[in-house]
């Protein structure tokens, strides 16, 4: 997959998930639980919300500065820690979805990092870092 396709997509779906956890906190719950018998609370529901205001910022910087290598290579790394604090954030709560999307998002890096490089090798391009 090409990285700016990817870096389209990811955060749609994420600003999908944000919009579902205002609509309907328990659906988000449940998968960031990955227990899909939980039941929620209102605690829990205002927590599920309160997610979804970093979240919403984090996609739309994705959804806008995805679009070139040089931005790709930046929100890479942002992918990169972003993935192993999601990991890291799921190891110490219960929220063990957090570890799919920290695996996910390592693996959508490590993706998008060959993308880029494929499409620098293929144009000759290189960056000034590189020269």
């Amino acid at each position: 997959m090409n990285y700016k396709l990817i870096n389209r997509l990811d955060p749609l779906i994420y600003l999908g998930l944000v919009l579902v956890g205002f609509i309907l906190p328990e659906v988000v719950y449940r998968i960031f639980l990955f227990d899909f018998t939980a039941v929620l609370t209102e605690n829990e529901a205002m927590i599920v919300r309160s997610i979804g205001g970093p979240l919403y910022f984090a996609a739309m910087a994705f959804f806008l500065l995805g679009g070139n290598a040089e931005n790709g290579k930046q929100l890479n790394i942002i992918r990169y820690s972003g993935g192993l604090g999601l990991i890291a954030f799921a190891v110490f709560t219960d929220f063990n979805g957090f570890f799919l999307f920290g695996l996910v998002e390592i693996g959508l890096a490590v993706v998008t990092g060959n993308s880029i490089k494929k499409e620098e090798q293929a144009t000759g391009s290189f960056t000034t870092e590189e020269q």
